[in-house]
């Protein structure tokens, strides 16, 4: 080839090779410049990707600080096959780890390339351990997720609630407070290899979760336990339906233990509601207790009133009230210890059924208590069209009324406090991550019952328990105040009420004296026997001697096992310091009853002019302290003539008490405790007379009593107060 095409071909490669050069600079250029923004996003997205940090949830705790739902985490299966080759050998790779057919895999879960597909939540280790032994990189993954454990198990299940598969909470405390137990997920950046082989490789924290708060519920655990393995046992015993048990703090309004029961041949499952708080029934006699409140706290009707009881039959034209027994002449005492139908009835039309309905509505009835349970119920409470006589006397013995058994035992922790209306609730606190208490229930007690009300009320429950509807009850260990109720369950279907379906129920508190626990028990259709003085009663006994054994109150308590051959390992602890029982002196003569005492380690202080002894306070078989003082109430002396009492100094309610040990009827004025009584002490009186006793508190005792208020919100006010979060009706604490 001549020397002038040499020349020429060396340019024309030359030129193509500074061109190539100008261009794949150029090219270079821009992609390093113009394009380099675009390119680095989709390098990221190829390369990295940000995802959710789950917060772990915050734990719940009983008022004990046990732990009652704890964290922990399970393995979960997931495709993501890069390819449709990758595809086939994750069918390949779930035959061999499920022992499946690939068809009827590929039918059920269609796996596509770079999309996300669930296998399966929640492994089971043996599941687990063959995905792990095969160790497979044809796109699929193993994940940790974190879930609750339950410590206690299936106890307190209703009130605690659960949580789904993605660790949200589906029913109770854990969805009622699920925002605050959740806390606040963080951020992560996964990073994968170049050809996205491995799902996640390495998490790097851009934001960490902050940690949910933990909660501590009122409930204790313990007492828990106990109320649902009574609740059960009645159930069982008493061949009933199903039950329902409420107790509470009257002091405060705090829920100490909550539970309801279904019987075996019932479908059960995860329960999804608290009865106690959602369900409603019609509460018969029990409802007497706002009957009684409404007429003692008019001042139009006194403890010694008198009224047929028409002989167990009261005709109101072509209507009629009936009493399991004939009575005739009957006071407003007897009537409701003997649970009376036809006395509380013709109370309530004297005082108006008007006066009824308003103090239900003052007690609570008719609306949410907002405890902190969701699926809470109102109930029924609707004023009539008319109140004839029969409609009064029918609302005045609890028919056409629905409640809650909360709202139930809330109106007997209006006694029990004294007087004052609690808002029930369920949550205690909440406290951080670092164990400080960020949050605290703050009630107000309202005051709704004057102190003479309280105290005559007592009286008639704790007389209930001694002569009435629940003598049952009267050997007690501990001394029990209530009222029974036996209620014909409506029939929804053809109207009126079913002559052979009952629901038993027996409301009260303990110790009688000094009330620590209020509640209700409620039984639904127990068989054969179905009152609530023989059923729900000895279940709310049950569970008041094993609350005491346990706390420990004021007297230690030995609990009788219910099988014969229950070890002595079984039983109930007893307080450490000497403690003796009781005697039973009742009908003993004086000098026999202080010798017994005496012979007990008590010291015996005698009242009355009698020669027998009418009652012992405390009550006979009650555990107090050796050496403690017992007062012995005997009968009226000759001619039934008797010396009045020194009152002064004491309250109300002692003063009450001591009165009716003495069968003297009164009457009393003002609040507080005793500064004038007529007749003066040591004058003889008969059981005509009555005492008058002017009451007034002191200046100290005015300070300490919490603000009263005597109305209720307004209904509008009531409507926004339960549409707030449950955050907001708290105040911030320390």
């Amino acid at each position: 080839m001549s020397e002038p095409y040499s020349k020429i071909r060396i340019g024309v490669i030359t030129i193509v090779f500074v061109m190539s050069f100008v261009l794949f600079f150029a090219r270079l250029l821009y992609v390093q410049v113009v394009k380099a923004a675009e390119l680095q996003q989709k390098a990221i997205i190829q390369y990295r990707e940000i995802i959710e940090l789950p917060a772990p949830r915050g734990e719940i705790f009983d008022i004990k600080g046990n732990k009652v739902a704890v964290n922990t985490s399970f393995k979960s299966l997931f495709a993501y096959p890069l390819t449709e080759e990758d595809a086939q050998a994750s069918y390949a790779s779930l035959a061999q780890i499920f022992g499946e057919s690939r068809e009827k895999l590929k039918g059920h879960y269609s796996l596509e390339p770079k999309k996300f597909r669930w296998i399966k939540r929640d492994l089971s280790p043996d599941e687990a351990i063959r995905f792990e032994t095969k160790n497979t990189q044809c796109g699929l993954f193993l994940r940790e997720e974190p879930t609750r454990t339950y410590p206690y198990g299936a106890i307190g299940a209703a009130i605690r609630g659960f949580v789904d598969i993605d660790n949200l909470g589906k029913a109770g405390i854990e969805m009622e407070m699920n925002e605050l137990l959740s806390g606040s997920p963080g951020k992560a950046l996964i990073q994968k290899n170049g050809l996205g082989a491995q799902y996640r490789i390495q998490e790097i924290p851009i934001k960490e979760p902050e940690s949910g708060k933990s909660v501590v519920l009122t409930i204790d655990w313990d007492k828990q336990q106990i109320v649902e393995e009574e609740l059960a046992w009645a159930v069982d015993t008493f061949k009933a339906k199903g039950g329902i048990a409420i107790f509470l703090d009257p002091r405060t309004g705090a829920i100490l233990a909550a539970a309801d029961c279904v019987s075996d041949s019932l479908p059960s499952g995860r329960p999804m509601k608290l009865k106690a708080v959602a369900d409603v029934f019609e509460p018969g006699s029990v409802f007497k207790l706002i009957t009684a409140a409404a007429a003692l706290e008019g001042g139009r009707v006194k403890p010694q009133d008198v009224y047929f009881a028409e002989n167990g039959l009261w005709r109101m034209g072509k209507n009629q009230l009936r009493d399991d027994h004939k009575y005739g002449d009957l006071t407003f005492r007897e009537g409701f210890e003997f649970s009376s139908n036809i006395v509380m009835g013709k109370i309530a039309n004297q005082i108006g059924g008007d006066q009824v309905f308003a103090m239900a509505k003052k007690l609570g009835f008719g609306r949410k208590t907002r405890c902190g349970l969701n699926g809470e119920s109102p109930g029924g409470l609707q004023v009539p069209n008319r109140w004839s006589q029969y409609v009064t006397s029918a609302f005045a013995i609890g028919h056409g009324v629905s409640v809650t058994a909360l709202q139930m035992a809330r109106a007997m922790a209006v006694v029990a406090s004294g007087g004052y209306l609690c808002q029930p609730y369920l949550v205690a606190g909440c406290i951080n991550d670092e164990g400080h208490i960020v949050e605290r229930h703050i009630g107000q007690p309202i005051r709704i019952l004057s102190e003479y009300t309280v105290a005559t009320l007592a009286s008639f429950l704790r007389g209930v328990v001694e002569r009435g509807t629940a003598k049952l009850l009267g050997d007690a260990p501990i001394a029990i105040a209530g009222k029974t109720g036996t209620a014909e369950k409506p029939n929804l279907v053809t109207g009126g009420y079913n002559k052979n379906r009952f629901i038993a129920s027996f409301a009260g508190y303990f110790p009688a004296d000094s009330p620590l626990v209020a509640g209700i028990v409620v039984l639904d259709e127990p068989e054969p026997i179905h009152y609530g003085g023989y059923t729900a009663g000895p279940t709310f006994e049950n569970i008041a001697v094993k609350f005491a054994a346990l706390d420990k109150y004021d007297v230690a308590v030995s609990v009788a096992p219910k099988d014969e051959d229950t070890t002595a390992t079984q039983q109930a602890d007893t307080v450490a310091t000497v403690m003796t029982q009781v005697p039973d002196i009742v009908g003993d003569t004086v000098a026999r009853a202080l010798l017994k005492l005496n012979q007990s380690g008590l010291e015996g202080v005698v009242f009355g002019a009698g020669i027998a002894i009418l009652g012992t306070r405390p009550a006979a078989h009650s555990w107090i302290p050796a050496g403690q003082q017992v007062l012995c109430y005997t009968s009226r002396g000759e001619y039934d003539r008797q010396e009045v009492p020194d009152l002064k100094g004491l309250t109300i309610r002692e003063a009450i008490a001591l009165l009716e040990k003495y069968d003297m009827p009164y009457s009393c004025r003002g609040q507080g405790r005793v500064v004038m009584q007529t007749p003066e002490a040591g004058v003889v009186v008969t059981k005509h007379d009555v005492v008058q006793l002017e009451c007034q508190r002191s200046a100290v005792e005015q300070m300490e009593q919490p603000e009263q208020q005597s109305e209720q919100p307004g209904q509008e006010q009531e409507q926004e107060r339960e549409q707030k979060p449950m955050a907001a009706q708290k105040k911030k604490g320390v």
